[in-house]
């Protein structure tokens, strides 16, 4: 039930976000002086704004989310780890998140800048704290399973 939930949470935050940055954020707004700013941009690439082409990239973006879905519910829901159930319900729902946008605006809608870094949206930052963090677990596991 926890994964239903926090993956039904996680969309309506992305969805919302960038809804209100698409009919509110009309100009740039600066938090912190001249490095980072609230600031709507269709990007048109991956992550880090790497370029690749309109089918390319659905098709990886696509890919990737059916494959960490099939790790998933073929290696990690049995385990019946809260934990990681929560933190992969949130990657894909954000992952998810950002697909549609492709889909509906050919773009993803980044609003986060910080300069001379790139341009995100909170999906983004999110996906990128989770992978982090279960990135840790798997090898805090491995180091426990080897001591």
């Amino acid at each position: 039930m926890l994964f239903y939930i926090t993956t039904f949470l996680a969309i309506i935050i992305d969805f919302f976000t960038k809804k209100i940055a698409l009919f509110k954020l009309h100009k740039d707004m600066p938090i912190f002086l001249d490095y980072v700013k609230l600031k709507l941009i269709y990007n048109d690439w991956i992550a880090f704004s790497i370029p690749l082409k309109w089918l390319i990239l659905k098709i990886i973006t696509l890919s990737v989310i059916i494959l960490i879905s099939y790790y998933y519910f073929q290696f990690e829901k049995k385990k019946k780890n809260k934990l990681l159930d929560l933190w992969y319900a949130l990657i894909l729902w954000w992952a998810i998140g950002n697909w549609f946008d492709r889909l509906f605006y050919w773009s993803v809608l980044d609003i986060i800048s910080v300069k001379y870094f790139a341009i995100f949206n909170f999906a983004d930052i999110f996906i990128n704290i989770w992978v982090i963090i279960i990135l840790f677990y798997y090898l805090r596991i491995s180091w426990k399973n080897k001591n």
